[in-house]
């Protein structure tokens, strides 16, 4: 595995990780999620080169969520 792939793993596992330990001490599911998702996308928004890169990211990984939310397998905690 290639480390931008290892790296975007470990991420993915790490922010799951985060919001079950949220999840697990109580925390509004939604809030925690809305706070999340607004850190991110704004890491993301004074990274990217300009706003049509980071739209295009921002779309690509909420394709791909979807789709995973059709797989079963992705859906267990």
């Amino acid at each position: 595995m290639d480390k931008a792939k290892d790296d975007f793993e470990s991420a993915s596992d790490e922010m799951d990780a985060l919001l079950d330990r949220f999840e697990a001490a109580g925390y509004n599911g939604g809030a925690a999620m809305g706070g999340a998702m607004q850190a991110i996308i704004f890491r993301m928004a004074i990274g990217a080169p300009n706003a049509a890169t980071a739209l295009g990211f921002m779309g690509s990984c909420m394709s791909t969520a979807a789709l995973m939310a059709t797989d079963p397998d992705e859906t267990e905690h």
